[in-house]
């Protein structure tokens, strides 16, 4: 069996379906593409999808998420794994656990950029700070 190799520091999280290793990244973009093709109205609808392994959204996942260099590339690797001699219910565990990686990921990077604090903002705080202090 092949080997897929992820990159954990960009979301990325590898995947075994059948016979076929591939990575897969959750972004806004890929989100925004699979959630327009699988016709779902929130977040909670495509990550209940995702994981309850429904045969259309995650052949659309596998299409939108897919990590290669070129779109020819992400289609080419969805049309061999969603062959009938590759994906099965069998692979439901497999495509769950890298999801959830993915998606857990993807989560924590937003949450990292939102409680990160720029140079610029620290220096303005200090700043303050120091101007607000009586003069010794």
């Amino acid at each position: 069996m092949a080997t897929a190799f992820a990159n954990p520091l960009r979301g990325e999280a590898a995947v075994t379906i059948g016979k076929q290793a591939f990575v897969v990244a959750v972004t806004f973009g890929g989100l925004m593409r699979l959630s327009q093709a699988i016709g779902a109205r929130s977040m909670d609808e495509v990550y209940q999808r995702l994981l309850g392994f429904e045969p259309f959204a995650v052949s659309c996942a596998i299409r939108c998420l897919a990590v290669t260099e070129t779109d020819e590339q992400a289609a080419e690797l969805a049309a061999e794994i969603l062959s009938d001699k590759n994906i099965s219910a069998a692979d439901q565990s497999n495509w769950r656990k890298a999801i959830e990686k993915a998606l857990t990921a993807h989560i924590e990077a937003g949450n990292s950029l939102r409680e990160t604090v720029s140079v610029s903002e620290q220096v303005e705080a200090a700043v303050s700070a120091k101007k607000d202090q009586p003069a010794s």
